[in-house]
């Protein structure tokens, strides 16, 4: 299937609603716990009116498998922490259940490097993954992420701190030499 990365439109309230509260989610995140439909359709009109700030946030869609001409949400895709001085972004991505394991995590990181590469001058994009979630660090190593760092002890869940992995990625952008100027 054809996918894309749009924004946060009103409509799209009941795929972040999902995302959001689920609690596998919560594990690999800093969401302390649930957020109600008020808060989030909040979010989404500020989403709206606010321009990137250090945040920008999409939707991943799919044409859909049954030969009509409609399109799905599977998604969400995060680009936070981003500064333009340092031309840099920690990287998000989360799917609904259904959709993981399917091939999309890859397809929605490559339209979002894309994006950030693109729009954003990006250089270095990141991202802190939980060791133990093998899936998400197969993710990143696939897509071309390295590891830089194990931080032990980084992330507190289920009673317990867990070690996180930092991968990065970087990307030569409008030919900015990436090598350190000495004086």
């Amino acid at each position: 299937p054809t996918m894309a990365l749009r924004p946060i439109e009103p409509e799209d309230l009941t795929l972040l609603y999902t995302i959001e509260n689920d609690p596998d989610l919560w594990n690999s995140s800093s969401a302390s716990g649930p957020y109600s439909r008020y808060e989030l359709k909040q979010y989404v009109a500020q989403a709206q009116t606010a321009p990137l700030g250090n945040e920008a946030r999409f939707v991943v869609q799919v044409d859909s498998t049954d030969g009509s001409e409609s399109v799905r949400s599977i998604g969400l895709a995060d680009l936070t922490n981003y500064s333009s001085l340092h031309a840099r972004a920690e990287v998000g991505l989360a799917l609904l259940k259904e959709e993981r394991g399917l091939g999309f995590g890859k397809q929605a990181m490559q339209l979002l490097e894309q994006y950030a590469v693109d729009r954003l001058r990006i250089h270095l994009l990141y991202a802190f993954v939980l060791s133990q979630n093998i899936p998400a660090c197969k993710l990143f190593e696939s897509a071309g992420y390295k590891i830089q760092t194990k931080l032990p002890d980084w992330h507190f869940c289920h009673g317990q701190y867990h070690e996180v992995t930092l991968f990065v990625k970087y990307f030569h952008t409008l030919g900015i030499n990436s090598k350190r100027v000495h004086k």
